[in-house]
């Protein structure tokens, strides 16, 4: 029978935990003394998980169709006997919470800290309130839906390394940072708010779409390529115009993410764009599409 663990934040920690080894896989099949006794950092000293968090262990019943509770709805397929993994409070003084998930669950009922989500390879992450920096980076698998804010450096390459998210997909509910997808290799970042400067800087390939408004220098230095602007924005003198037309993927894209919980406005459920390639210092490979409301 499938469970679900609980983990309830006794109080905010005043030093930030490297808390990598909480994940669905890593606390299925324990009990509860063996969970607590998991060991976590803080500054230079090893703690324990039932240091900071109360830990409940329930059973999960399906319900009356024979399907189990949808809250989190994962990608990957064989995960049944993986136990859900919902964490309690505010976690944004908890780093790397889901790093390297590859099956699974995990919703996170408040925030969550830096690197949230980094080297995924599948299941679902779902937090309810705002992410950190470095989300999803280097993501290759899996889903991250996040219905508050999140930072800087989403699905983004870290510092000396040439490719960043190459799979999976990124829903941001709120805003995000800067440098959105820099050198993302492939996957879907959607962000239904603001974003900052940079976004798709580096871009190899992948999709990145942005709902409101968005900040300077979009996609420079983009290799390959899409850069989605449902606003219209001022482009580098790097992307040159090629046309107005009807994407033949868009309504398939609208629809997807309608279904997973994006808001979207009927109104752009029938829309053309206008299509520029860029970065022409760096080919002119990628292409940045802005909606064209007539």
């Amino acid at each position: 029978m499938k469970t679900q663990v609980t983990l309830v934040l006794k109080e905010i920690p005043s030093l930030p935990v490297e808390a990598e080894l909480i994940n669905p896989e890593n606390v299925t099949e324990k009990g509860i003394p063996e969970i607590k006794s998991m060991l976590l950092w803080c500054g230079n000293r090893q703690e324990r998980v039932g240091d900071y968090f109360e830990v409940e262990i329930t059973s999960l019943e399906e319900s009356k169709n024979g399907v189990a509770d949808p809250v989190l709805n994962s990608v990957n397929k064989g995960e049944g006997n993986l136990a859900r993994l919902v964490l309690q409070g505010d976690l944004s003084k908890f780093k790397r919470l889901g790093q390297g998930m590859a099956a699974g669950e995990m919703l996170i009922q408040g925030s969550a800290g830096f690197h949230a989500g980094a080297l995924m390879r599948g299941g679902t992450l779902l937090i309810e309130e705002n992410a950190g920096d470095w989300l999803g980076a280097h993501m290759e698998g899996g889903q991250i839906l996040v219905k508050g804010s999140a930072g800087h450096f989403v699905g983004s390459a870290y510092r000396g390394k040439t490719k960043g998210m190459t799979g999976g997909r990124i829903l941001i509910g709120g805003d995000a940072g800067q440098m959105l997808g820099a050198r993302m290799g492939r996957g879907l970042i959607a962000v239904e708010g603001d974003c900052g400067d940079v976004p798709g800087f580096g871009m190899m390939a992948g999709t990145i779409l942005i709902q409101g408004t968005s900040g300077i220098r979009v996609g420079a230095n983009m290799r390959r390529g899409t850069v989605i602007l449902l606003q219209s924005k001022k482009l580098l003198p790097t992307f040159y115009y090629n046309c107005t037309y009807e994407l033949p993927f868009w309504r398939l894209l609208y629809n997807q993410l309608i279904q997973a919980g994006f808001s979207l406005p009927a109104s752009y459920q029938d829309v053309s764009f206008r299509r520029y390639s860029g970065d022409a210092n760096e080919g002119g490979k990628g292409e940045i599409l802005i909606c064209h409301c007539p």
